[in-house]
């Protein structure tokens, strides 16, 4: 197989099948980054970073990793690419979700708020009202 046609051919999917995955997660994404982001385009700037990060991600492994030597067998050139590319994606979707939840939960500690004991309010009244004056 040609060197040129199973480089063109690594990159094309190292470039398509994150966009692909971005994509697909892209409406749900945008409605809990809209629901996260007080900015306006906040939730936009994060989708597009996503895009960002996940083919530059995929790209660079490729490049890194890939096999682009004449006479090299074209099923284990696909088999290495996919897995590569396969990789990044991954990685940039459990980048994005650690980094959504990690602000959810953060969220949720802030809103939710358990019960105090009547000790513990009383404390905590007597806290705040010094703290006032």
């Amino acid at each position: 197989m040609n060197t040129l046609l199973i480089f063109a051919s690594s990159l094309t999917l190292a470039v398509c099948l994150p966009i692909v995955a971005v994509r697909y997660l892209e409406p749900i994404l945008a409605k809990v980054l809209r629901g996260l982001c007080d900015a306006d385009g906040g939730a936009e700037f994060w989708i597009r970073s996503a895009y960002l990060l996940a083919v530059t991600g995929t790209v660079v492994l490729q490049l890194t990793f890939g096999r682009f030597e004449d006479g090299a067998d074209p099923v284990d050139v696909l088999r290495r690419t996919l897995w590569l590319v396969l990789a990044g994606i991954f990685v940039t979707v459990a980048f994005i979700a650690s980094r959504v939840w990690h602000q959810v939960s953060q969220m949720m500690r802030i809103d939710v708020r358990l019960p105090m004991a009547p000790a513990e309010r009383a404390r905590a009244t007597a806290a705040e009202a010094a703290s006032a004056s």
